[in-house]
């Protein structure tokens, strides 16, 4: 299910929905919107029940789903915060047992709330991963989606428009130029521009206050933390490493380019120290001129054993971070990345 599915869902809200997909804020929108629909003010203390990871378990969720509504037709269970690539095999077994009794508890609304570093889906539509196949046996999937830059501007000017603000459609773009497209951030900014203007007895906002008020937010391109590296600049990988954890980057993904970045460069450095030239190593390693030129510079002068070495280090953090949830394999890519500064960064 797409977003504009579930929005046309909205009017009739019955059994479970997995919310999934790298857009967080979207999640966060639609569970008020259900809240909206479900819920009329008298009771909400009862009827909604908002398990975090904390309180989360199967038991838990059992309750929660099996509680009869307070004066009332419906009630909405929402599951916040869990990291689910954590998981057992008995907890699947067990949440399993759990949501099969969804459809016996027509009282019951369920929104699972996945977060984006939290819940793996796999490869749609041909290899849902085992996660998104069990919690999908019950639970309506709807995926939130980054969106497109001509929506995400749409989507800016109407946020402006419900602070009763006006803007030209330039805005939007000057918006995102200067803070990026993470939609949290965005939204945050608006409102801060809307209470800025209106303070100062205006209805509209312009270029000047976007350029005086909102903070930039600098976002990174995917080749950036291993430029980074190359270049052996030690500020700019930490700070690029903390961007793309606040981003949700999937761990995973980090370390696989890292993993990739000094694998090329120890088979670049074992050809070069072959006696091999810059085009003769782009030629065996179907590889750019350019890019073997970087790897050339970031091998001068080094010894050849530290290229050895980085890669021995990727491997461990791979099989470390394999049996590690999303949120603690952060700390094996932390120490992965603090290690191989520690052996190229001067």
């Amino acid at each position: 299910m797409t977003e504009s599915e579930f929005k046309a869902e909205l009017k009739n809200l019955n059994g479970g929905y997995l919310f999934f997909g790298g857009e967080d804020y979207l999640k966060y929108m639609y569970s008020k919107e259900a809240q909206k629909r479900i819920l009329d003010g008298s009771f909400d203390e009862f009827n909604h029940i908002i398990l975090y990871a904390e309180e989360f378990s199967p038991s838990s969720l059992s309750q929660a789903i099996s509680a009869f509504p307070m004066m009332a037709q419906k009630k909405l269970v929402e599951v916040r915060g869990v990291d689910y690539t954590a998981f057992k095999k008995d907890t699947w077994e067990a949440v399993d047992d759990v949501l099969s009794t969804l459809d016996q508890n027509d009282h019951t609304v369920l929104i699972l709330r996945a977060d984006n570093n939290c819940f793996n889906a796999g490869k749609l539509p041909k290899a849902p991963s085992e996660a998104y196949k069990i919690l999908t046996k019950y639970l309506k999937p709807v995926e939130f989606e980054f969106p497109s830059s001509q929506r995400l501007k749409s989507w800016v000017l109407r946020h402006f428009t419900d602070n009763d603000v006006k803007c030209d459609g330039q805005i939007p773009d000057k918006l995102v130029e200067i803070c990026g497209h993470d939609m949290w951030i965005l939204s945050n900014e608006i409102d801060k521009l809307s209470s800025y203007v209106k303070q100062n007895g205006r209805d509209t906002v312009n270029c000047e206050d976007i350029e005086f008020v909102s903070c930039q937010t600098v976002e990174y391109d995917d080749f950036q933390l291993t430029n980074a590296l190359l270049e052996k600049n030690k500020s700019l990988v930490f700070e690029t490493m903390y961007r793309q954890k606040s981003s949700h980057e999937p761990p995973m993904a980090i370390l696989a380019s890292v993993v990739r970045l000094y694998s090329d460069l120890l088979l670049v450095e074992t050809l070069y120290s072959s006696g091999n030239n810059k085009s003769q190593i782009a030629t065996a390693l179907k590889m750019h001129e350019f890019k073997v030129g970087k790897y050339l510079k970031c091998i001068n002068g080094e010894n050849p054993k530290k290229f050895v070495r980085a890669l021995e280090l990727c491997q461990e953090a791979d099989m470390k971070s394999k049996s590690l949830s999303n949120l603690t394999s952060y700390i094996a890519l932390e120490r992965l990345v603090s290690s191989l500064c520690a052996l190229f960064c001067r």
